[in-house]
């Protein structure tokens, strides 16, 4: 998908924090500096946890380029994470699990019956399952999520502002015993969960659009720890190509962005009004949309994720399979 401008505001409800614009280099040294870092050694955490306050992220909509304010609440043990639209009649909301998801180009957006839809929601989500959020009530008062800087750290800064308090509840961690895979029907995009023995969940992607394509072939792997997510997947961001813009324009998408708050690769490879975080960012930012769409599930999973070339279909596609494992586990064992 596609980046947009940031912008933030203060809450002024209480308790609530603004989210202040800091480097991730110098927000890591803040943070992982203090006692917090203790808490963030393990890859899962026994017990649920949420935010000590409410925490406020302000700016314009991806696509639709509206403004937008979320303000991200204490949940209670067991809640997950629910987008409330207070704009509406009713004030509706949508559970953010993969049953709720609808389709559409580019983007990851859930629906419910009860009239409450919200897109572009996988940087969020990342943020949220990347520090380990289990319950959060996302109020917003538009149909889109803040596009900030088109990755998912100003979602963290806010988040961890805001503090992390662990639940009396504890989490319920899904090993994956079996590989699980899925492919298109060319077979050049595929994602696939495979166990892991060493008890922890990673990601490893292959970005690889062919020997001639605009973005070089990049690789990245990454442990599913806090410390990981913030040092190497939160701050990428996502990406466009030049000759996709025009298209999406036409589309009626992204018409307030610029090369200065989106970044767009040329035909040459090079970056239009931008420069890259790392070399690498296309591939990073690629991990970041499949985190975010595989929280999705609702499941904390131990297992390694490999991936090539997966869009938002195809992790929907996973976040699902990784839903109904468990159900399926307890039909077999009744069978038996």
């Amino acid at each position: 998908m596609i980046a947009g401008s940031i912008g933030q505001a203060v809450d002024k409800e209480s308790p609530a924090v603004e989210s202040s614009r800091i480097s991730a280099a110098g927000f890591m040294l803040n943070f992982f500096g203090g006692s917090q870092l203790m808490s963030f050694e393990k890859t899962h955490r026994s017990q649920q946890q949420t935010l000590a306050r409410t925490a406020l992220i302000a700016g314009h909509g991806l696509f639709h380029g509206i403004d937008v304010k979320v303000r991200l609440r204490p949940a209670d043990p067991g809640t997950g994470i629910v987008f409330r639209r207070v704009d509406l009649k009713d004030r509706p909301e949508v559970a953010a699990h993969v049953d709720n998801v609808r389709s559409a180009a580019r983007r990851t957006v859930l629906a419910s019956r009860s009239g409450a839809v919200v897109e572009t929601v996988e940087h969020l989500m990342a943020a949220l399952a990347g520090l380990q959020v289990d319950n959060c009530l996302v109020e917003i008062d538009s149909i889109e999520v803040p596009a900030v800087d088109g990755s998912c750290m100003p979602f963290c800064e806010a988040i961890l502002a805001a503090g992390l308090t662990q639940q009396s509840t504890a989490r319920s961690l899904l090993s994956v015993e079996e590989s699980q895979g899925v492919s298109d029907r060319a077979g050049e995009q595929w994602i696939e969960i495979i166990p892991a023995y060493d008890g922890n969940a990673t990601v490893d992607y292959r970005l690889d659009y062919g020997p001639e394509a605009v973005i070089a072939s990049q690789s990245f792997s990454v442990e599913l720890t806090p410390e990981a997510f913030l040092r190497d997947i939160a701050a990428a961001r996502t990406f466009v190509l030049q000759d996709e813009v025009a298209a999406l324009h036409q589309m009626g998408f992204g018409r307030h962005l610029t090369g200065r708050n989106l970044v767009v690769f040329d035909a040459d490879g090079s970056v239009i009004d931008n420069t890259l975080r790392w070399q690498d960012e296309p591939v990073r930012h690629k991990i970041l949309d499949c985190i975010g769409d595989l929280a999705l599930s609702g499941r904390v999973f131990v297992g390694r994720v490999v991936a090539r070339r997966s869009g938002h279909k195809l992790n929907h596609v996973m976040a699902k399979t990784l839903s109904t494992i468990e159900v399926c586990r307890t039909l077999l064992e009744r069978a038996a």
